[in-house]
């Protein structure tokens, strides 16, 4: 008997700037585990994004209310960009970010997306990780950093290191959905052996 919880609806959310590692490596490995995946960008971004590196995009999907778990990249935090993480953290994407929580989504950040969580305000005194270079920053803004860790789940937080990291919470997600055998199959299908430590907090709303 499958006593596993439903495949939560997911979103992988894109917008100018976005590192093409930490959205589209975990886009694979959720898809082919089986998560209903589609990409979606902020809602009064253009249809059309670009990466950081150089990657084109049609995106005709908005983030939708309904979504239940939301993966966050990260890109342009360390270089300063004018596109990116810190772009969006002046625009309406941090409230939304805030409301699709307080609805009950899950939300995982990858690498300096983490600092898009902080700018809604869902990290202040919680554990979590972002990219090394980017730990001071997190720091900075009120999250309580687990600096060792490769990934944080918090509950209906979660949190990854650099851009690899994304590799690692995506087998975690497919693995706290699915159980231990489907993220062990979903690691054997990449050749990856899982990175860690994975730290596992009490969690919270």
């Amino acid at each position: 008997m499958n006593n596993h919880p439903p495949v939560p609806v997911t979103e992988v959310l894109v917008f100018d700037g976005f590192d093409d590692l930490d959205a589209v490596a975990p886009l694979e490995i959720l898809a082919a585990a089986g998560f209903p995946v589609r990409v979606v960008r902020p809602p009064s971004h253009p249809a059309t994004v670009h990466s950081a590196h150089g990657l084109s995009i049609d995106v005709p999907d908005s983030i939708s209310a309904d979504a239940e778990l939301v993966l966050v990249p990260g890109g342009g935090w360390l270089d300063g960009s004018a596109a990116g993480v810190r772009a969006q953290c002046d625009g309406d994407l941090p409230q939304l970010l805030a409301d699709l929580h307080g609805a009950g989504a899950v939300l995982a950040s990858v690498c300096t997306g983490a600092l898009l969580l902080s700018a809604a305000g869902l990290l202040t005194g919680r554990p979590a990780v972002t990219n090394r270079m980017a730990l001071d920053d997190l720091a900075a803004a009120g999250a309580d950093v687990r600096r060792d860790a490769r990934v944080v789940d918090d509950g209906s937080i979660v949190t990854a290191g650099g851009p690899a990291a994304g590799i690692d919470l995506a087998l975690h997600l497919v693995q706290r959905v699915l159980g231990e055998e489907a993220g062990r199959r979903a690691a054997r299908r990449l050749e990856h052996e899982p990175v860690g430590p994975v730290l596992i907090s009490v969690g919270k709303a």
